[in-house]
């Protein structure tokens, strides 16, 4: 009878994990499905109605401003995440008070990047810095959520903030198609989503225990703050200044049809942001979470489909996006859909790190991917311009992923050893 009982649920095995991830992630799923799909449109629309250059032109500024306010603050959820597993008071004013502090140093930093490189910052773009301060916010509102495990609430604000920026982007832009009308958008749409989301902190997470005060805050994070920010650091640069440096040694009509490539790519990068709420919290509970079933029963063949999609159909998509004035994407888009397909299939290394107090093994990992990206860059932007950028963000993101993935079987030897 036991044979019989064994019997039966080994099949049923591979179908249990699948529904329970299903079930698990339905609203993360949801959430960043409706992310992509409004993401892909905005990009047809802006694109479509700006061109190659100007399109090219907007992701230089967004990589100077993406990495001035993310080398401060960028998963500063995790910081959240850590504090609470040191705390029992009630510190969420000062994480709140914290962020914005980091959000004005940001400030200075890309004020100083745009009046050394420009010479001059039209007031579209000083809107657009002033008003990603309070967006700090957000990374407090996504460790508190994560902590208590509400994913509904986390889901929610993913597809407003997504939403709302698709809604106003493209009746700014099709009114009047200009960069200073895309910055214009995003601009009210920060202000909008830091709202929400204090609304939400302030109604739904209840913590009657003593308060704790900025001072003490900062002591509580000095350790891990620094961990994460250097692990943040090393991690921005390709991945916010690969459009910077084809548009600099290149020209920004360059920067654009990479840009569409990198744009195209990013739904696989929605569903790593689906899953890592998810993932976090799974390892937090269990340590010991078996890895092996996510990866065969569901990441190589997500991983499998998602390749031979781009590969059979990228033309048509390309097409159909925004226009044959952007074909030439389509080899930096392969290119980049490996790198992101490593990743995919080991984004957990990086969740396992940070809950084992490995965060400088991930650090090293990105290290080692900055350096791959730096010199690929260097070698591969003169011969073959956005193709060889994509060949070395994808050759840096393979060979960091392959180091983390060593870094925990040495590590999940060493504990059982022990």
């Amino acid at each position: 009878m036991a044979c019989k009982r064994s019997g039966v649920q080994i099949p049923s095995a591979p179908q249990n994990i699948m529904k329970s991830f299903l079930i698990e992630t339905k609203e993360l799923l949801l959430s960043q499905g409706i992310i992509a799909i409004l993401a892909i449109i905005q990009v047809r629309i802006v694109a479509g109605n700006l061109g190659p250059e100007i399109y090219g032109n907007i992701g230089v500024y967004l990589g100077f401003v993406g990495l001035s306010f993310r080398l401060l603050s960028s998963r500063n959820a995790d910081l959240i995440l850590m504090n609470f597993k040191s705390t029992n008071k009630n510190f969420i004013s000062s994480s709140l008070i914290f962020e914005l502090i980091l959000g004005f140093l940001s400030l200075v930093f890309v004020v100083f990047i745009f009046y050394t490189y420009y010479n001059f910052i039209p007031g579209y773009l000083l809107l657009y810095f002033f008003t990603r301060i309070p967006l700090n916010t957000l990374e407090v509102f996504k460790g508190v959520f994560t902590h208590i495990g509400n994913l509904k609430a986390y889901s929610l604000v993913e597809s407003t903030s997504n939403v709302i920026r698709f809604i106003l982007v493209v009746i700014f832009v099709t009114i009047k198609p200009s960069i200073s009308s895309f910055f214009y958008a995003l601009s009210f749409q920060q202000i909008i989503i830091t709202i929400f989301t204090l609304v939400l902190l302030k109604y739904n997470y209840k913590n009657y225990e003593k308060k704790m005060g900025l001072s003490e805050y900062f002591k509580l994070s000095k350790s891990s703050f620094y961990k994460i920010r250097m692990d943040q650091a090393v991690g921005l640069i390709p991945t916010h200044l690969d459009v910077v440096v084809i548009g600099y040694f290149s020209n920004f009509y360059s920067a654009g049809i990479y840009r569409i490539a990198k744009k195209l790519v990013d739904p696989i990068n929605y569903l790593i942001v689906a899953f890592s709420p998810w993932m976090l919290n799974k390892i937090s509970s269990d340590n010991n979470y078996q890895f092996k079933n996510l990866v065969k029963r569901i990441l190589i063949p997500l991983s499998i489909l998602i390749y031979f999609f781009y590969y059979l159909f990228g033309v048509e998509l390309i097409n159909f996006i925004v226009g044959n004035e952007f074909s030439n994407s389509y080899t930096p888009m392969l290119i980049l859909v490996i790198g992101y397909l490593s990743y995919f299939l080991i984004f957990w290394t990086r969740h396992y790190l940070f809950l084992n107090n490995l965060i400088h093994k991930h650090t090293t990992g990105r290290l080692i991917n900055l350096s791959v990206f730096i010199i690929g860059s260097t070698i591969l932007i003169g011969p073959l311009s956005f193709n060889g950028i994509a060949i070395a963000v994808a050759s840096g993101t393979i060979i960091q992923k392959f180091y983390e993935l060593y870094i925990y079987f040495d590590h999940k030897k060493t504990s059982n050893n022990t």
